[in-house]
């Protein structure tokens, strides 16, 4: 019984561990502490279907005309996000190793700890349906009230970062 609530647990926090690993530097470049600011100005957009089936999904390749908050350096065409369209114009951020352009501001902060706002949810989600198991009336009632907010927070999340 007891390693029926242990591996579960244990493979939740391996996986919050490697999303904010990965979404660590993202957060970090975004928040300015990292890269060099400037504006975006999206130039393209190329959609590209990857997979057959029912596992075929589109991805976007997007680029960006990358305006450096110092003038003094020659404006770039570079790659990113792929939640934007041609025109939009961003508040941006190049990422330190120079590959693609961010978003900045909550705009940026928001897609980049999206992936981590969800291991909440993740939690709250557990939680919820072993109060469901154990038929805890509080129980149910408590952990509801908490995945309720934590789906509120990721939704305003969705609508920000994007």
């Amino acid at each position: 019984m007891v390693l029926c609530l242990v591996i579960p647990l244990g493979l939740l926090v391996w996986v919050l561990v490697a999303v904010v690993d990965v979404t660590a530097s993202e957060t970090k470049t975004v928040l300015d502490d990292a890269g060099v600011t400037g504006t975006a100005t999206v130039v393209s957009c190329e959609a590209y279907t990857v997979g057959s089936g029912r596992s075929r999904r589109t991805n976007y390749d997007c680029e960006a005309r990358f305006v450096f908050d110092d003038r003094s350096r020659e404006p770039v065409v570079i790659d990113t996000v792929p939640e934007v369209e041609v025109g939009e114009v961003f508040p941006a951020v190049l990422t330190p190793e120079g590959d693609r352009v961010l978003p900045s501001g909550a705009r940026g902060v928001w897609r980049a700890i999206l992936p981590v706002s969800a291991l909440p949810l993740t939690f709250a989600l557990v939680a919820f349906l072993t109060a469901l198991v154990t038929r805890s009336r509080k129980a149910i009632i408590w952990t509801g009230v908490v995945l309720a907010a934590f789906g509120a927070v990721m939704i305003v999340g969705i609508v920000v970062g994007t």
